[in-house]
């Protein structure tokens, strides 16, 4: 076994990602194989128990109790789709001994989330699934959440989630040993590697991949400012094209004038907010590009037919 091996930690959180967490384990599993050797080991663990259930109901026997982590190299939390919010003195207590040990810290999926609760994150780049990012943004504003599919931030290691954690991967084991990563893609027929700069797409349109590509650039725009909305005119600038144009290729292609997209689009991000945040709604309505609480609820109430009030109160008697 190599003298410098390394120790990787899983900590399996309630209903974690079990692409993501698999994914990861795959590529360190691979990275042994083609070298024949023990590059890396690995201890998967929970809060309690002796096994974790993931989001798709199968369930990860631990292989080691929780402080057996304060010996690894690296520690990857593992979560899901839904953000876990059940902050625990204990749990936030010994990330804090995690990185007191100067243990490397990782969140795959809405892993971030946690470490960030944990006010771990205070200072970095990291990477968060994308339902979750603008939320978790006006949650911790000392956190600079990318868009990017994962981020490397001195020690703190994030993705955001599915595929992207083979991407983390990958680029983990390039760090770590050089010219491996090559050898694993071949064996997983993985023809292409993202590097760590590529954006997440959001669905925000069935058809998005047959758009013009002035339509793509401005989707890009419009969904990279939702606090501060351009105007249609600044955003004819942005992709040199004359307003009338625009008006027209939105029409053709989206059925849709860019006003009604961008709008709808802004309170689509206010209902993310709305489910998934404790922020209030005139905060919600600011992060959202609207000029008070008002307006927010005006417009909010035409599109969905219910007011945003009504959109939190029915989340509050559904928990």
């Amino acid at each position: 076994m190599l003298q410098n091996s390394k120790r990787i930690g899983f900590l399996l959180l309630d209903n974690f990602s079990m692409i993501a967490f698999s994914n990861m384990l795959e590529v360190l599993r691979m990275a042994n194989y083609v070298t024949q050797d023990n590059l890396y080991q690995w201890n998967v663990t929970g809060l309690d128990g002796h096994h974790s259930c993931a989001s798709n109901g199968l369930q990860i026997q631990h292989t080691c109790v929780l402080p057996h982590l304060l010996n690894m190299d690296i520690v990857f939390i593992c979560g899901g789709f839904q953000l876990y919010k059940n902050m625990t003195p204990y749990l936030k207590n010994f990330l804090y001994r995690l990185d007191q040990q100067k243990i490397a810290l990782g969140g795959l999926c809405t892993g971030a989330y946690v470490l960030a609760k944990a006010d771990l994150l205070n200072g970095f780049r990291a990477s968060l699934h994308w339902e979750n990012t603008l939320a978790a943004q006006e949650e911790f504003p000392l956190v600079q959440f990318t868009p990017h599919i994962f981020t490397i931030d001195k020690n703190r290691f994030t993705c955001s989630g599915g595929l992207a954690a083979i991407d983390l991967g990958l680029e983990l084991v390039e760090i770590h040993y050089p010219n491996i990563a090559k050898r694993i893609c071949e064996q997983f027929i993985v023809h292409q590697v993202r590097e760590s700069n590529e954006i997440q797409h959001q669905p925000i349109s069935e058809h998005r991949k047959k758009l013009d590509f002035p339509i793509q650039d401005v989707l890009r725009l419009m969904e990279n400012n939702i606090n501060e909305p351009l105007t249609i005119a600044e955003i004819a600038q942005h992709v040199k094209i004359q307003p009338r144009t625009l008006e027209r290729l939105f029409k053709m292609n989206l059925q849709l004038a860019p006003k009604e997209y961008y709008l709808k689009l802004r309170l689509t991000y206010a209902q993310n907010l709305l489910k998934q945040s404790t922020l209030s709604i005139s905060n919600i309505a600011l992060a959202c590009g609207f000029c008070n609480g008002s307006s927010f609820t005006k417009a909010y109430k035409a599109f969905f037919n219910y007011s945003p009030k009504f959109e939190r109160n029915v989340l509050d008697f559904a928990n």
